[in-house]
């Protein structure tokens, strides 16, 4: 079931991704809601299928994005692998683990991004990159990190009950 409503979610998540968070840029960096839905949702200690979201979030900003195919869906296993890392070491501050697992899932997936791109021949300036896209990024991510934290959370305690004990 938790996978099932994994791609509504996860659609939804790039809808809202592609059309309204793309028009409030910060500079010239935007939100990245789904690498947020899918760190929240690993990082939740009830989830047992969090890989699953991951590859299919990844799959499905994969074949929106204009980036060099499957750029984005490795970046996004990259931040993953680290948030499941953060939830071993540091579970019992889960917000502390979403802050910088979103940190640095906007490094690594901006980073990369601005690589392959140079790599692919575009000439693309790192300092300014750096300074115009991916520090907003950073900022915007981090500055809803915690309302989707809460969200995904809630989605969480829908899909995975707690068991009432007498």
């Amino acid at each position: 079931m938790p996978v099932i409503v994994g791609i509504p979610v996860l659609i939804f998540s790039v809808v809202l991704q592609t059309t309204a968070f793309s028009r409030l840029p910060m500079l010239y960096g935007t939100a990245d809601i789904v690498m947020l839905v899918v760190l929240a949702w690993m990082l939740n200690e009830r989830v047992h299928h969090g890989w699953e979201w991951v590859l299919m979030g990844g799959l499905i900003v994969t074949f929106v994005s204009a980036l060099p195919f499957f750029t984005y869906f490795w970046s996004l296993i990259m931040a993953a692998g680290l948030s499941y890392w953060l939830k071993r070491r540091i579970w019992q501050t889960p917000v502390l683990a979403m802050m910088v697992s979103s940190l640095f899932g906007t490094l690594v997936i901006q980073v990369m991004s601005i690589g392959v791109l140079s790599v692919t021949g575009t000439d693309i300036p790192f300092r300014e990159s750096f300074n115009l896209v991916v520090l907003p990024s950073i900022l915007w991510n981090l500055m809803l990190a915690i309302p989707v934290f809460t969200l995904v959370g809630e989605l969480a305690d829908w899909l995975y009950p707690e068991e009432v004990r007498l």
